[in-house]
């Protein structure tokens, strides 16, 4: 009898432990099912905004790199000799060393490769080849966006508009958008975050579609651009280095005399996609880069101890040997400048 007892008190304890186990694995079955849902209606439900402070959290604020007054520089009016690195309103001399390095550095692609730095602080420029016309891959979205924040900051655009996201709008490429359903509604504002803080190309599209290119190719007019005009049937375009700088140009001076073009900047210098950042980690910068089917472009403001606008074209497609030419490049750039500072600190 007592034999028969053990027995059954055995089997009491297995059965306990097995039901045990089968109730912690429907609550955990439960709990990831519940965050998988979770997670599909964050996709799907876009309707808030996700143009907020906690964005912009321990990165740094472009508001205090910039200047009192705006700039004057007439880069378009600047001249330059074709296939030679040339500098402009300065005596400053790179050294042979560097000339040397970077002549190999551009022969060695067998590419158009072009490349501008345009110092913000006394207008010393140095050149090659900037007016060379090249695809803009998703660097246009800086210009296109900075036209969207002055017309908010003007009142003529309301940035908590609604724009629905349509299939004529979808694009397979960079961005989080295609991911959400057709009828999602983005705010303006959330489509200018996602366009430069994701280089979303659907949120590109999107305020293309929805904001024409007439008063946007005004805008180049007045800036005296020679590329990045677009047609109501291309948000793309092409772009040259010249061209960049000039945009990039006013994008620093409206941080300077608005309060939506430091948030601007401030997407800007904190975007997913810089190579500023992949070369100078330590050196606040601010970029919009591109990658195209036949180039990759980087754009931007480097805010070191001298600021300056830079940009680095190269032309061998879009691939990783053009990724990796422009790192280069972008590191050549940076000794361009160290050499120039020390030349001011003498």
């Amino acid at each position: 009898m007592k034999k028969h007892s053990n027995i059954i008190i055995c089997l009491l304890l297995i059965s306990f432990v097995v039901l045990s186990l089968s109730l912690v694995t429907v609550k955990f079955s439960n709990s990831n099912s519940n965050t998988q849902n979770n997670e599909d209606c964050e996709i799907i439900d876009n309707n808030k905004s996700d143009f907020d402070d906690i964005n912009y959290q321990n990165a740094f604020d472009v508001s205090d790199f910039s200047g009192l007054e705006e700039n004057t520089i007439d880069i378009a009016a600047k001249k330059y000799t074709q296939n030679t690195i040339s500098i402009a309103d300065s005596d400053f001399k790179i050294s042979n060393e560097l000339t040397n390095e970077i002549y190999e550095t551009i022969n060695s692609y067998g590419k158009n490769v072009s490349f501008y730095i345009v110092s913000l602080d006394d207008g010393m420029s140095v050149a090659y080849n900037i007016d060379t016309k090249y695809e803009t891959a998703s660097s246009i979205k800086a210009p296109y966006a900075l036209y969207i924040y002055e017309q908010i900051d003007a009142g003529n655009i309301d940035p908590n508009q609604q724009i629905m996201y349509e299939s004529k709008h979808y694009n397979k490429g960079t961005g989080v958008i295609k991911k959400a359903e057709f009828g999602t509604l983005y705010t303006v504002r959330d489509l200018l975050y996602y366009s430069l803080n994701d280089s979303d190309n659907i949120a590109h599209i999107m305020l293309h579609k929805t904001f024409g290119v007439k008063g946007y190719n005004n805008m180049l007019k007045n800036l005296g651009t020679k590329q990045l005009y677009l047609t109501a049937g291309n948000p793309w375009g092409y772009t040259s280095a010249r061209s960049a700088a000039l945009v990039w140009q006013e994008i620093y001076n409206f941080s300077i005399r608005s309060d939506e073009g430091i948030n601007l900047l401030n997407i800007l210098s904190n975007g997913k996609y810089n190579y500023f950042k992949e070369v100078m980690p330590s050196i606040p910068s601010a970029s919009k880069t591109g990658f195209a089917s036949k180039d990759v472009v980087e754009t931007g403001i480097v805010f070191g101890d001298k600021p300056y606008i830079g940009i680095a074209i190269a032309n061998k497609g879009g691939n990783i040997g053009a990724y990796t030419q422009v790192l280069k490049i972008v590191n050549l750039m940076n000794d361009i400048m160290n050499e120039y500072n020390d030349y001011l600190n003498k």
